[in-house]
């Protein structure tokens, strides 16, 4: 259900849960709502934000394999069946982040144009390779869904967004190429309202 850029997704598929028919078959990258002003001014996605290491995911000593090759980390959900995925990669952390960190309390979900990053992305499979090597492979890894855009990936690259909370069910789409920041100030200021204070976003 769509209205005025509001969503409240009722459709509840085992592994994607409520945000399924938004992520499937996209190539995605998530990140706080909180950073996405700091992406418009700068005009990318940067490989190294001025954030503090207790935000990212992974450490300094053994960062994630896609920020160690220089790369930002991209969901590639084509073709993605979650009931097999979880079969065959049972160790996986893919839904630590989806449809949001439950420290974050939401997430803003960036949907990327394949075309328009093709000349510096790596695929799930290359991924894996590159990964499967000997002194690589103490870095972590979602194999076979984790693609990467090598250097900063330009947001003229991005297609749409949207702000999730409430375990995917409540989104909020915005546009982040003709970026109205009071609009998303009100949508951000919704989400701090339904997910209580003293939550962080």
């Amino acid at each position: 259900m769509v209205e005025d850029g509001r969503v409240r997704s009722e459709l509840n598929v085992s592994g994607m849960g409520a945000l399924h028919s938004q992520l499937h078959g996209g190539l995605w990258h998530t990140t706080r709502p909180d950073r996405v002003p700091s992406i418009v001014t700068f005009g990318s996605i940067m490989v190294e934000p001025n954030i503090d290491d207790k935000e990212r995911w992974g450490s300094r000593d053994r960062p994630p394999f896609v920020r160690k090759l220089g790369g930002i980390s991209l969901f590639d959900f084509d073709d993605f069946d979650p009931e097999n995925y979880a079969v065959s990669h049972p160790l996986s952390s893919w839904q630590y982040f989806v449809p949001h960190r439950d420290d974050w309390g939401g997430a803003v979900w960036l949907n990327i144009d394949r075309a328009a990053v093709s000349n510096s992305f790596i695929s799930p499979d290359e991924i894996v390779e590159r990964w499967d090597v000997t002194g690589n492979r103490g870095h972590n890894v979602m194999p076979r869904i984790e693609a990467a855009h090598l250097g900063n990936l330009p947001v003229s690259a991005i297609r749409s967004a949207f702000l999730t909370w409430d375990g995917g069910r409540e989104v909020r789409v915005f546009d982040i190429q003709n970026f109205d920041a009071g609009h998303f100030e009100g949508i951000v200021g919704e989400w701090h309202m339904a997910i209580g204070k003293g939550r962080e976003g």
